[in-house]
């Protein structure tokens, strides 16, 4: 109970991973499996934030039960199976979690994606798709236009890798995967969108703003007719932002309402036009 105070009082200061810290110092010869699987899983994310993700795979792996039970818990162990490499050591623990718990779907598709079980994926992405108010839907819907467009190619294995990098924190090898990749499609391939979105997802992660426009602006005037398409435009005017220039931000929003008025981010981009335009008349 301290411990579980003690975790609310640290995230009301924005210092969970210190107090996780503290917390696993403090309950030392404790085993997991008797803290109970919410503050198990709060300190090993507390952990994580500090910088320590092997001390919170050994907890969670202490403390975790068998699916059904305490779900959140049993997902947490499989993505350190999947973090750990490679991806697919995670899928029979999350093939069993998904059967009794439909959150965990999406995350058995996204490890069957990362390893190149695609026609898997395929199906498990569509599924979690159907799952409308959940988070993941939406992204769900993405995976499934990207993976049905040529089923089994290698280029959307090499996307899977680079998804799987990213998400694990590989972010140097993700970036040197997605610019290869995006270099050496033609402009014709039903990929090449999707590569290089990839491409400005690395250089943004780097803050490399100026070198982020170059993919983008290669969607946005020679792909205008991809699914994409409207979203490069709109990270155009997010990485003008980011450069503090307001005036070419605002004209890229304003082309991409101009382009897409019923795209699925004009809701979106249309706040940003608006809060743009009240500031530059202030």
């Amino acid at each position: 109970d301290a411990a579980q105070r003690l975790l609310e009082l640290a995230a009301a200061r924005n210092a969970t991973g210190d107090a996780a810290v503290r917390i696993t110092a403090g309950l030392t010869g404790l085993p997991a499996s008797r803290w109970g699987p919410d503050l198990v899983l709060a300190v090993a994310r507390g952990l994580r934030d500090a910088g320590r993700p092997a001390q919170a795979a050994a907890l969670v792996a202490g403390g975790a039960p068998a699916p059904g039970h305490a779900p959140e818990l049993v997902l947490e162990r499989a993505y350190d199976l999947a973090r750990e490499g490679p991806a697919d050591r995670a899928e029979p623990l999350l093939d069993s979690l998904a059967k009794a718990w439909p959150p965990g779907r999406f995350p058995l598709a996204e490890v069957q994606f990362w390893a190149g079980h695609l026609d898997s994926a395929l199906t498990n992405y569509k599924r979690a798709s159907d799952a409308t108010d959940s988070p993941d839907a939406l992204t769900a819907l993405d995976r499934v236009y990207l993976l049905e467009e040529r089923p089994g190619a290698d280029e959307l294995r090499a996307l899977g890798v680079i998804a799987w990098e990213r998400w694990r924190g590989g972010e140097p090898r993700a970036r040197m995967l997605a610019d290869s990749l995006w270099r050496a499609l033609p402009l014709t391939s039903p990929f090449y969108a999707a590569a290089a979105m990839e491409a400005y997802r690395s250089r943004a992660a780097a803050r490399a703003w100026n070198d982020a426009l170059v993919p983008l602006a290669t969607i946005a005037d020679s792909l205008p007719g991809d699914r994409l398409a409207p979203l490069a435009r709109q990270r155009s005017g997010e990485a003008w932002l980011r450069m503090g220039d307001e005036r070419k931000a605002l004209a890229a929003f304003e082309e991409c309402l101009a382009r897409y008025p019923r795209a699925w981010n004009s809701p979106e981009v249309r706040r940003q036009v608006e809060r743009l335009r009240k500031e530059r008349r202030l």
